[in-house]
């Protein structure tokens, strides 16, 4: 060795990967004091990055829908044909409403704005289970549907003010007394015809 003084930087850089000990010429030791020269070590490579696709919720199958339909028609008994859209619906016994399409006073009402008995479906709750109006007016593609009472296990029925058109979509619909109330009430049957103006000849 020279005595010149060795720059700890070049050492450095000359041996990266190796752990390096300096000692002195002047000093006779039976062990040399280690002088560790400071290493960079090279970033660890990076791992790649795998990309995740999110999961997406698959849509709902056809077969679902289907499914969901036909649970509907199980909470209903249905009776005849919409011929033009129009769905009048009830909530009462058997017997009762397998006269429906043969009650004179309904058979009188109906005629005023143009239908027969025979070119609208009826449509009676069996469950108390309680439904969407929209939800079923989507799927039987109702225009007009009459809501006969303040029984029927629908949503908010009791928010739908008596007598009063309101629409959902291209389906306009209203809440009225029972039949039996109606025919009795000169005051109700005004109501009715009033509102049955506006859903079907306006």
């Amino acid at each position: 060795m020279t005595g010149q003084s060795i720059d700890p930087a070049f050492l450095q850089e000359l041996f990266k990967q190796d752990t390096l000990y300096l000692i002195p010429e002047e000093q006779t030791i039976e062990v040399a004091p280690q002088v560790v020269v400071p290493v960079i070590n090279a970033p660890a490579p990076k791992m790649p990055t795998i990309p995740v696709t999110p999961k997406l919720e698959s849509p709902a199958p056809v077969v679902a829908a289907a499914q969901e339909k036909e649970n509907v028609l199980e909470e209903m008994a249905w009776y005849g044909e919409a011929v033009k859209g129009t769905y009048l619906l009830f909530a009462v016994g058997q017997d009762e409403f397998n006269q429906m399409p043969q009650h004179v006073f309904l058979s009188k009402v109906l005629a005023a704005v143009g239908l027969a008995t025979n070119q609208v479906k009826f449509g009676n709750f069996l469950t108390d289970d309680i439904q969407n109006i929209k939800e079923l007016a989507r799927q039987q593609q109702a225009k007009q549907i009459l809501l006969f009472g303040e029984t029927l296990p629908v949503e908010n029925l009791m928010k739908l003010e008596a007598y009063k058109m309101y629409k959902a979509d291209e389906t306009r619909f209203v809440r009225v007394d029972s039949l039996a109330q109606i025919e009795n009430n000169t005051e109700l049957k005004k109501k009715l015809w009033d509102v049955l103006q506006k859903i079907f000849l306006q």
